[in-house]
């Protein structure tokens, strides 16, 4: 059996000491003496419920039934992020054959007109699930909202993730957070796939059944889900999860259902995304949403802006869509600075290594980049730095590219 890698997201260096999380039980280790039969038992994780008639999974240790035990259950092998167990939902299934499963609970106090509030759950796709999917968020709400059927629950707004990566990595959590600002009065989140039209706005991706494992994989995208926080902005350092991929910016998409007719009833609303600048040793996430590229004259003396940079991958890819913006720092700086060079040194993380020559895909997508902008060959040094670790438990930061300014000729 593999050897389930698991980022421990502490929360100690994410969120400031003094911090409240409103979520109860948000990592649903506190459950019903009532002894458990098998799936479907949310509930018994008090007050966790779901909202519509097909039920959310409740994982626990040392159970008697291997449905719902952990770490190794009928889905997979995943250990807690924080407590002792994890819940489980549905959020696709092909052809629609199993409906898509919802968490919601009621917050522990009500949230404050006006107040700025950090969201957060993360997510683990399950070993065996044969299909990855996009589309995650987190809803809140004034009320409880529940339907007496399986369907699709709709929401006027959730948070989601902005670049909407599809969310295939089985191996550890990945945090999915934003910025919500409050109406006032709201008591409810809701967690789930909440998009209706799935050829429309869900991508979906076939995934390859782990080393390790024998059984036959399930057609559909079925997620862990743990560690579940809102917490008031205020006591947060901070609230975005740009140095860690599967969620990037995020934004609360608001939507009106009530007249499908009228195309002015849909909009966009970006909630509070993390805007600042990178700094010396930045990590820059190479999912990160699209923007056009400066127009201002790159600085005669901008080193720190690009020395030490680390250019961070999704697990097991090198693709750099939305990395422009970035990537056009270190263009201006050299630009800027002609006599100078740089050196590109690409990474992976021990378990990536079963993607063939990974840390020179990522190194090779850069510099054709860079290159394509007008920068001279010659003036860049590519190197390979394996799977040299820097951090054993967020291992999403040892799948980079690092830069080195080097000293002027």
């Amino acid at each position: 059996m593999k050897n389930t890698l698991l980022i421990a997201f502490c929360f100690s260096t994410l969120l400031g000491v003094s911090q409240t999380n409103l979520v109860p039980n948000h990592n649903f280790k506190k459950t019903s003496s009532k002894k458990m039969k098998g799936k479907g038992e949310i509930n018994l994780a008090e007050p966790w419920i779901s909202p519509t008639l097909a039920p959310a999974d409740l994982y626990v240790p040392k159970s008697k039934n291997y449905e719902i035990s952990v770490p190794e259950n009928s889905y997979g092998e995943e250990k807690p992020m924080e407590g002792q167990g994890y819940a489980g939902i549905m959020a696709y299934s092909y052809k629609n054959k199993v409906p898509r499963s919802y968490l919601q609970v009621q917050l522990s106090e009500k949230l404050e007109e006006g107040k700025k509030y950090c969201v957060q759950f993360h997510v683990s796709l399950a070993d065996l699930s044969k299909y990855a999917v996009n589309h995650l968020g987190i809803a809140i709400t004034s009320n409880a909202m529940t339907a007496n059927n399986s369907d699709v629950l709709k929401f006027d707004s959730y948070i989601e993730s902005r670049r909407l990566t599809i969310y295939e990595t089985q191996f550890y959590w990945t945090p999915i957070c934003g910025v919500y600002l409050a109406k006032g009065g709201e008591e409810y989140i809701t967690i789930g796939n909440f998009t209706e039209n799935l050829s429309a706005t869900t991508d979906i991706k076939k995934v390859k059944r782990p080393r390790g494992f024998t059984k036959p994989q399930t057609y559909d995208a079925y997620y862990y889900i743990d560690n579940v926080s809102v917490i008031n902005r205020d006591s947060v350092k901070k609230c975005d999860c740009d140095v860690l991929p599967g969620m990037e910016n995020a934004e609360t998409i608001e939507k009106e259902f009530s007249s499908d007719k009228n195309i002015n009833t849909t909009t966009t609303k970006i909630i509070n995304t993390d805007g600042s600048s990178n700094t010396t040793g930045a990590i820059v996430d190479s999912t990160a949403s699209e923007t056009s590229p400066s127009e201002t004259s790159p600085s005669e003396n901008v080193s720190d802006d690009i020395d030490g940079m680390m250019i961070m991958f999704s697990a097991k890819l090198y693709a750099i869509d939305a990395m422009a913006s970035e990537l056009d720092k270190i263009v201006g700086y050299m630009k800027a600075n002609p006599s100078t060079k740089i050196t590109l040194t690409g990474y992976f993380d021990a378990s990536e290594a079963d993607v063939e020559k990974l840390d020179g895909r990522r190194v090779g997508a850069v510099y054709k980049y860079i290159v394509s902008k007008g920068v001279a060959k010659e003036k860049i040094t590519r190197e390979l730095g394996g799977d040299f670790a820097i951090d054993d438990k967020q291992k999403s930061k040892n799948m980079r590219v690092e830069v080195m300014v080097n000293s002027s000729e």
